[in-house]
């Protein structure tokens, strides 16, 4: 009974230590220069500030990714929260973010999902609403490289959020009525 209990114990222990969330390793969001010049051309001047960034129901803050876990985006933040952060960057480096402008801007994170088998994509519906009283819905879909096996898999979707948030962002920004969230 000892001898069979031992090789139970330890694969009960290796399990445990092997871990289940998988994450990108602190992923930081890195500007794009597309996104930052499609601002400046918008703006004519115009400042904003971001208020709230929340996710819909339903959406979760971290999906499993097939038997091996939750998905983490490493940062230490929500998906909704890492979405503001990101916008935030842009505008700041568009030279269009002002923390006392009195036009604002929020957002809602109204879908998130996501496939790590091939073809492998992240799904982000977004929706930005301005006190000017524009507001509209962006719907990207971001494909990437994925693996066979499942940890692979699962890092290289933790690894793409942040390209996915980028190319989503940029179609939001490319609409014809972001300019509508900036001014009147």
């Amino acid at each position: 009974m000892k001898s069979t209990l031992l090789p139970v114990a330890a694969a009960a222990t290796i399990a445990l230590l092997a871990g289940c969330s998988t994450t990108s390793g602190g992923t930081q969001y890195k500007a794009s220069t597309q996104n930052v010049i499609r601002i400046q051309e918008q703006a004519n001047g115009a400042k904003v500030r971001l208020v709230d960034f929340t996710a819909a129901a339903g959406v979760s803050e971290s999906p499993w990714c097939r038997a091996n876990g939750p998905i983490s985006i490493g940062s230490g933040k929500s998906p909704a929260q890492f979405i503001h952060d990101a916008l935030q960057e842009e505008l700041f480096l568009a030279q269009v973010y002002s923390p006392s402008a009195s036009t604002t801007i929020s957002g809602r994170l109204d879908a998130m999902s996501f496939s790590s088998v091939s073809p492998a994509n992240w799904e982000i519906s977004l929706t930005l609403s301005s006190s000017t009283g524009a507001s509209y819905q962006t719907k990207n879909h971001y494909e990437y490289e994925t693996s066979w096996a499942a940890l692979s898999a699962c890092k290289n979707v933790a690894d793409a959020f942040a390209p996915a948030v980028t190319d989503t962002l940029k179609k939001a920004i490319s609409d014809a009525r972001f300019k509508t969230l900036l001014t009147k």
